[in-house]
């Protein structure tokens, strides 16, 4: 265990941010093992007539014997049909060589030598299935034209799961996404149909129709003044600016003569 934690540890020193460790989570049987070690290998300058930036490698050691060979190589479904599978065996084919060939005293577990070998053999690796490749006529990195080559075919293996649950995943965003357009859109008509409504009473008052239809009758300014009277002409007291007929002021020659001949007047 000590030979592998100061080999990863030569590793990290040697490939810095391109590498990952991981190991089993404790408590789970043969912890710390499996462990495993990924470099993203970078394209390096004899493959840089490649469409291909990086070619990802995880190794992994299942058992802390080396002579065991209990080792097994990954390899991420990025590349066409069988290609991924094809470059796991590869790998791993000349891993367990190099493990044959370790000394004591030396590297036991080759990790670094693996990792240098996949670098040195980037293009090799992804020409293993010859009839994924294509070229065409490019440019390199100062615009010089050369010919460039690419990686076609179908689908990667095991990627299919995968499809159908971006395919789930699609279906559910469709479903949310019209959920939302039909809540947005009924929102809309109901404020559509408020405003328009408020719109329409405020004309209606402005024209004097109630809102049940029935129009505003504007009274007259005789129907005003009468509907406004004030208290003396709600009482119906009328005073007279002149005195009433039978009740006229008399001159003192009227009164004595209406008065002569009554009981206790003076005869003239």
């Amino acid at each position: 265990m000590e030979a592998l934690q100061a080999e990863l540890k030569a590793c990290k020193e040697q490939f810095g941010k391109e590498l990952e460790l991981s190991k089993a989570e404790k408590g789970a049987p043969g912890f710390p093992f499996p462990v495993s070690v990924t470099r993203y290998t970078p394209q390096p300058e004899s493959a840089s007539c490649w469409d291909c930036d990086e070619l990802p490698v995880r190794l992994e050691i299942q058992s802390a014997d080396p002579a065991e060979k209990k080792v097994a190589v990954e390899v991420p479904p990025i590349f066409p049909g069988e290609l991924s599978g094809e470059i796991e065996k590869a790998i791993e084919k000349e891993w367990k060589k190099l493990l044959g060939k370790a000394k004591p005293g030396g590297s036991v577990w080759m990790l670094a030598k693996i990792f240098e070998w996949v670098e040195a053999k980037f293009g090799d690796l992804l020409r293993l299935v010859p009839t994924y490749v294509d070229s065409y006529v490019g440019c390199d990195a100062m615009g010089a034209s050369m010919r460039r080559y690419t990686l076609v075919g179908p689908a990667a293996e095991g990627d299919e799961d995968d499809e159908e649950e971006e395919q789930d995943e699609e279906e559910q965003q469709r479903r949310v996404d019209e959920y939302i357009a039909r809540e947005q859109a009924r929102i809309e008509a109901e404020f559509d149909a408020k405003l328009s409504s408020d719109v329409e009473r405020r004309d209606m008052a402005a024209k004097g129709v109630f809102e049940e239809g029935e129009k505003i009758r504007i009274l007259s300014k005789k129907e005003q003044a009468e509907a406004n009277l004030s208290r003396k002409e709600k009482s119906g007291t009328r005073w007279r600016k002149t005195g009433s007929k039978s009740n006229k002021p008399m001159r003192d020659e009227e009164k004595e003569k209406a008065l002569k001949g009554l009981p206790g007047q003076k005869k003239k």
